[in-house]
């Protein structure tokens, strides 16, 4: 079975490990690579072969912001249909419309609590086999507060 790339784009060390550390209790049907910011995960994207299965995009980073990021893959018709969620520490409604408008697929809180996290990506990933939509929804009822679908 082909392994399914997710990538992130987060520029703090912190957040990757926290990450890595939770697609390490996923199968291995997926695989996690990082990007630590906007151009860099621009020239990865260049770069790649196929196309991410999804990507969670960092909201608050240096030099192209996640904002300037997900406005950038959006306009650019290679990478405009890959899925994004926008991913941030902040509950501010502001950004929450803002990662609508631009294109994403979700906005979700980033959670501090492990558990939380690993089932977040689990939900999210077994929707990647044609019920993203649903298990985003799904997601949504079940931490409202932490995740909005578009």
């Amino acid at each position: 079975m082909k392994t399914r790339i997710i990538l992130l784009i987060d520029d703090d060390c912190d957040d990757i490990a926290f990450f890595k550390e939770a697609f390490a209790e996923m199968d291995d049907r997926f695989t996690l690579i990082c990007a630590d910011g906007g151009a860099k995960a621009i020239q990865m994207l260049n770069e790649m072969d196929s196309a991410p299965a999804l990507i969670f995009l960092d909201a608050g980073m240096p030099m192209i912001n996640g904002w300037e990021c997900l406005k950038l893959l959006k306009a650019e018709s290679r990478f405009a249909s890959y899925p994004i969620i926008m991913a941030s520490t902040s509950q501010l409604s502001s950004g929450i419309e803002k990662a609508r408008d631009l294109g994403a697929l979700a906005y979700m809180i980033k959670p501090w609590d492990f558990k939380e996290l690993v089932f977040m990506i689990k939900l999210i990933c077994a929707g990647l086999d044609g019920a993203l939509q649903q298990n985003l929804l799904d997601l949504e009822l079940a931490m409202p507060n932490h995740f909005f679908v578009f």
